[in-house]
C-alpha cells in the first residue's frame, strides 16, 4: 500500500520549539535598568533632592518635639531640644547648609536651675542625653514671612528658632560636660512635666515656630518654594507642620 508523502513528512518534521517568555534574570536586568535611568532623570531636576529633605527633616523635627514632650509629660521631668546650623563641611562650626538637633532631659526632674533666672548652662551633672546627635543635611533655619506660609503669626521674631534673638542666654552642650564640647546649643525649647513649651526660663507663649527651607551646599535655595514652618503652642505643646 502507498505511503502518502503527507504522512512521511509528517513523521520527519520536527516540531517547532515554543516561543518562551522572558526569564527571571531577564527582567530583573530590565527592571534595574528603568530604576537607574529614573534615577538620572530625578537628580538632573534642579532643586528635588533638597526639596525632598527639608519635607522630611520637618515631619522628622516634629517627631522629635512630640517624643520630647511625651518625655517630660511621661517622666514627670523637663527636656530640652537644642538647635544648631552649621558648616556642613566643618562638624561644630557655625555655617548654613545643616541642622543639628540635640535631645537632653533632667536627671531628677528638676529644671536645674531657679525660676525666673535664665542661667549661662544649663548644669551638665544635672542632665542626660536622651538620643545621639541628630544631623539634618540640606537644610536651614529660617525666619518666613507671612506671605512664605500661611500659619498663625508668632508674637515676635524672638519666638523664632531661627531667629539669633531666639537665644536667651542659656546653653547647654553635646557632648554634655565635655572640657571641648563640639557644639553648644544656645536656641532651646523647653518642655515642662505639663507639656508646655517655652524658652528657658520663659512663661509659655501663644506660639514658637521653626522655619525651614533648602539649601544647595551652603546657599539657602530662596527661589524653591518647598519652605515649612513647623509651629509649638505654648500651652500645651502642639506640633504642627505648616507648608504652601
Amino acid at each position: 500500500m502507498p505511503v502518502s508523502t503527507m504522512s512521511i513528512r509528517g513523521k520527519n518534521q520536527k516540531k517547532a520549539p515554543l516561543r518562551q517568555g522572558f526569564s527571571l534574570i531577564e527582567l530583573l536586568s530590565v527592571i534595574a535598568i528603568i530604576s537607574v535611568l529614573s534615577g538620572f532623570v530625578v537628580a538632573s531636576l534642579p532643586g528635588v533632592k533638597s526639596a525632598q529633605d527639608v519635607t522630611r527633616v520637618a515631619y522628622d523635627v516634629q517627631d522629635i518635639l512630640e517624643q520630647a514632650r511625651t518625655m517630660a509629660m511621661a517622666n514627670n521631668t523637663y527636656t530640652w531640644v537644642g538647635f544648631f546650623e552649621e558648616d556642613p563641611n566643618n562638624a561644630g562650626t557655625a555655617g548654613t547648609g545643616q541642622v543639628v538637633i540635640s535631645v537632653i532631659s533632667s536627671r531628677d526632674g528638676t529644671q536645674t536651675y531657679s525660676t525666673g533666672a535664665a542661667p549661662t548652662a544649663l548644669a551638665s551633672a544635672s542632665l542626660n542625653q536622651v538620643s545621639k546627635l541628630l544631623k539634618m543635611p540640606n537644610t536651614h533655619l529660617s525666619v518666613l514671612t507671612a506671605a512664605a506660609v500661611t500659619r498663625p503669626s508668632v508674637p515676635a521674631n524672638t519666638y523664632q528658632v531661627g531667629n539669633s534673638a531666639f537665644a536667651n542666654g542659656t546653653s547647654f552642650t553635646y557632648p554634655i560636660g565635655a572640657t571641648t564640647p563640639t557644639y553648644t546649643f544656645t536656641n532651646v525649647i523647653q518642655f515642662n512635666p505639663q507639656g508646655d513649651a517655652t524658652r528657658i526660663a520663659d512663661t509659655p507663649t501663644q506660639w514658637m515656630e521653626i522655619g525651614l527651607i533648602p539649601t544647595h551646599g551652603n546657599a539657602p535655595d530662596t527661589a524653591n518654594k518647598n519652605v515649612l514652618a513647623i509651629q509649638i503652642s505654648g500651652i500645651g505643646g502642639k506640633v504642627t507642620v505648616y507648608r504652601p
